[in-house]
C-alpha cells in the first residue's frame, strides 16, 4: 500500500517545481554524489525516448566541462549497460570488457574505478547515476553499491520530475507516490532531501 503524500511533502515539490529549477537541481544531485564517495567525478545521464539517446545532463569533478551533451547509446559502455540491466555495478576498469576506454579518453578522464548505478522510478529505469573512481575504503564494497543504490532510489524521484519539466516523461503523482512506497527511507527523510534543494535552487535564483 502507497503512503499518503504529506502536505510538506507536496510544498516541497512545488519548490523543486519553479521554472528553470532541473538545472540547479541535477547539479546539486551529482555534487552530492562526487562529495559522499570523495569521488574524482559523478555525472548523470538521463534517456531521451525520442533520440534513443543517453544524455550527460550534468557532471562535476574531472572533465566535467567536455560532458553535457555528449550521448550513447542504451548498452554502451558500463552505464549502458547498468541503463538495460537496472543493476548498480562496481568495476574495475582495467579488464571490465564493458567499460568504453576510447570514450572516456575523450572526455579527458580516463577513471581506475567505476561505480554506476541506474535511477529508477516505479520500475521504468530514466538513467543512470554514475561516480569515478569513488574512495571505497571509506565504505567497503557492499556498502558502497547499498549507498549509491539508495542515493539513486531518491535522486530518480526528483530526476523523474526533472524529465517531466523537460517534456520527455509524464509523471503524475501517483507514480512518484508508489516509488516513495517501495523506498526503505521514510517519507520524512525524501521531504527533507526536496525541501533542501528547494532551498538551494530559490537561493541561486536570488529569490530568497
Amino acid at each position: 500500500m502507497g503512503r499518503e503524500m504529506p502536505d510538506s511533502l507536496t510544498a516541497s515539490l512545488g519548490r523543486v517545481l519553479l521554472p528553470g529549477a532541473h538545472t540547479e537541481v541535477m547539479r546539486s544531485t551529482v555534487r552530492l554524489g562526487r562529495l559522499t564517495f570523495s569521488a574524482a567525478a559523478a555525472s548523470i545521464f538521463l534517456y531521451d525516448e525520442r533520440r534513443d539517446q543517453l544524455i550527460f545532463e550534468a557532471s562535476s569533478g574531472e572533465g566535467e566541462d567536455r560532458l553535457l551533451g555528449l550521448t550513447i547509446p542504451p548498452g554502451h559502455g558500463v552505464a549502458g549497460w547498468v541503463f538495460q540491466t537496472g543493476e548498480t555495478v562496481v568495476c574495475d576498469v582495467s579488464d571490465d570488457p564493458r567499460f568504453d576506454r576510447e570514450f572516456a579518453a575523450r572526455t579527458g578522464y580516463v577513471p581506475e574505478t567505476l561505480m554506476a548505478a541506474p535511477l529508477e522510478l516505479d520500475e521504468h529505469i530514466i538513467g543512470v547515476l554514475q561516480v569515478l573512481d569513488p574512495a571505497l575504503d571509506r565504505f567497503g564494497e557492499l556498502a558502497a553499491i547499498d549507498l549509491l543504490t539508495e542515493l539513486a532510489n531518491q535522486l530518480a524521484i526528483t530526476l523523474a520530475l526533472v524529465t517531466a519539466i523537460r517534456g520527455r516523461e509524464v509523471t503524475p503523482l501517483h507514480r512518484l507516490e508508489s516509488a516513495l512506497s517501495r523506498t526503505e527511507a521514510p517519507v520524512s527523510a525524501v521531504d527533507e532531501l526536496l525541501d533542501a534543494l528547494g532551498k538551494f535552487v530559490l537561493t541561486s535564483s536570488g529569490r530568497v
